[in-house]
């Protein structure tokens, strides 16, 4: 169980008052975060599912080209692609931030010409195929970008619902007690020195102190 250390006597009260005030905020708007990121992943959620959706058929379709250039052209001119100067491909991630998660928003994908890959006299089916793996290229880094960005606000929600939880359930609980507890010893307090005070001035209700007997 949680124990709250606040300014001892009536310095507490509104100490504690203030942190509650505080953490209640704090839940709604962690609250408020959560729905937020929740909707976020609704709206990645398909548009991911048709990712890669797309790039199991355009990644299907390449290999069959592939499949066909070589059983048109042999081996060899397979073998014989030259790489690119560079690299065969680059990839340039533009970052945004979403409810304070910095996720990938886009991607620009720099391929080679086709005559740097496709040597002179090459089949029309290596051609095809060359232009296939462009497009599943193209389809795996969509991918890529919408997985890197629902796993981020995912482990967000994720760590926004356990600071909510923690909040709800054991902060806030935890200084609700130790206001009551507090309230409880000065209100006995006061009694204590109320009663101090009656038995210094003669005891007993003022308009009892020093009436005299009654006469018949």
């Amino acid at each position: 169980m949680m124990k709250v250390r606040h300014p001892p006597g009536r310095a507490g009260r509104p100490w504690l008052v203030h942190r509650l005030e505080v953490a209640r905020r704090g839940a709604e708007l962690l609250q408020e975060k959560q729905r937020a990121l929740l909707r976020e992943g609704d709206r990645l959620r398909p548009l991911l599912a048709q990712a890669r959706e797309d790039w199991q058929q355009r990644s299907g379709e390449a290999e069959r080209w592939l499949v066909r250039a070589a059983m048109l052209g042999g081996e060899r001119p397979l073998d014989s692609v030259p790489v690119a100067p560079g690299g065969l491909a680059r990839v340039t991630v533009s970052q945004r931030r979403i409810l304070g998660v910095t996720c990938p928003a886009e991607a620009q994908l720099e391929l080679p010409g086709e005559h740097e890959l496709v040597p002179a006299g090459a089949s029309a089916a290596l051609y095809c195929a060359a232009a296939a793996h462009r497009r599943a290229l193209e389809a795996a880094v969509r991918v890529g970008v919408l997985e890197c960005a629902f796993a981020r606000i995912q482990a967000d929600l994720r760590a926004t619902t356990r600071r909510r939880v923690a909040v709800e359930r054991r902060w806030i609980p935890a200084h609700e007690r130790a206001l009551a507890a507090l309230e409880l010893g000065l209100d006995e307090v006061e009694l204590e020195d109320g009663a101090r005070v009656r038995r210094i001035t003669g005891g007993g209700p003022p308009a009892l102190r020093g009436s005299a007997p009654a006469q018949r």
